[in-house]
């Protein structure tokens, strides 16, 4: 047993060196005494991996724990050390410093007030139809800081927001003349603010989502969480051919959005759907999405997107809904949204039904479960 003494002990030993509680730095120096004449040995995870117990599975049981729970924290930790390099490569890159500088030229923001809750940001354009909806939904969810720049909107969008800067407090409003489609480096930019005025969590939203905890409110699931990233799966609605109201996926959509404990230097990815900082990722939050409402919005999101990804060069792989609406005449535009409300998959929308649809209530809900 020798050798197995040996690994454990080793493993052991690099247990102290982990930042882990006084707990269970008692509970690994007691384990230790154990051990005759242990010496500080180096111990590879591949080593620890080859360890394989004989008849004394009991005696070694509780080193065995501690080891193991040595080699998922390091797992952890080097995770978190890729994260953090890949976010400072992001930052560091030359397309999106270039792309950062842009976002933060472009914001007429008046300066945030001390925040110290969590902090709803968006970039809308052309939302007349549901800003008021989503705005007032996030405040009665418990949000205390809401932080909304209008990215040229040429309906009603900005009036409603004035008037809603007025009537729901802790709503920030500005404006955002940088016409080019940077939005990842755009919510960074608010969350980096967001975090700089102090607040706990930062929720990167649409003006089309409704988000709630999966258990109580949205405010509610923030604070009860133990993870530092949220994920929130999405159900999409979709118009009644018929007109009758809005019709709800059963089925989750494949990608999910994220909210997250600021940090200094994370990188919220386009489309909102992952951040790049580290911590553990749990389940706790779910939107309510509403991507398309009518066929004038439908066309005409799909225009403007088009011309946003153009002037910011975007990738191929990256907004290709738009890309690929926007280069539909008037009427493939009009087919694609025949198909959206007959239930057909239309793949280069990227949201379209892909589960049951059932009848979605007419006024908003206040709890998940009510959806």
């Amino acid at each position: 047993n020798a050798p197995v003494n040996q690994a454990l002990c080793a493993a052991l030993c690099a247990v102290r060196q982990l930042p882990i509680s006084g707990v269970l730095q008692g509970e690994v120096q007691r384990t230790l005494m154990g051990f005759p004449d242990h010496v500080e040995r180096h111990i590879t995870l591949q080593a620890l991996d080859r360890i394989r117990l004989t008849r004394n599975t009991a005696r070694y049981a509780p080193a065995l724990d501690l080891a193991r729970q040595a080699k998922h924290r390091l797992f952890l930790l080097r995770r978190a050390r890729e994260v953090v390099r890949q976010a400072a490569a992001v930052r560091g890159s030359e397309r999106f410093a270039r792309e950062y500088a842009l976002a933060s030229a472009g914001f007429d923001l008046p300066e945030l007030p001390a925040m110290s809750g969590p902090c709803a940001v968006a970039m809308v354009r052309d939302e007349a139809d549901v800003i008021e909806r989503s705005v007032r939904h996030l405040a009665d969810q418990g949000i205390p800081h809401i932080v909304v720049v209008d990215n040229g909107s040429k309906d009603a969008t900005p009036d409603i927001l004035r008037r809603l800067a007025g009537e729901i407090p802790g709503l920030v409003v500005g404006a955002d003349r940088e016409p080019a489609y940077v939005q990842s480096a755009k919510m960074t930019r608010l969350a980096d603010l967001a975090s700089a005025a102090g607040a706990t969590w930062v929720v990167p939203f649409d003006a089309d989502e409704l988000w709630f905890g999966a258990e109580g409110t949205l405010a509610e699931a923030l604070a009860a969480a133990d993870a530092p990233v949220l994920r929130a799966v999405m159900h999409n609605a979709f118009p009644a051919a018929d007109g009758s109201g809005p019709l709800l996926d059963t089925t989750a959509h494949f990608n999910v959005k994220v909210a997250f404990r600021p940090r200094s230097g994370a990188v919220v990815e386009m489309g909102n759907h992952e951040v790049l900082r580290p911590g553990a990722r749990a389940d706790g939050l779910r939107i309510l999405h509403l991507p398309w409402r009518s066929f004038e919005q439908f066309a005409r999101k799909s225009r403007t997107g088009a011309q946003a990804i153009a002037l910011a060069d975007t990738p191929e792989d990256k907004a290709y809904h738009w890309r690929r609406l926007g280069a539909l005449d008037d009427d493939a535009l009009r087919a694609a949204w025949e198909a959206l409300l007959a239930g057909q998959p239309l793949t280069d929308a990227a949201w379209y039904p892909r589960g049951t649809l059932r009848p979605l209530r007419s006024d908003t809900p206040t709890r998940w479960d009510e959806v």
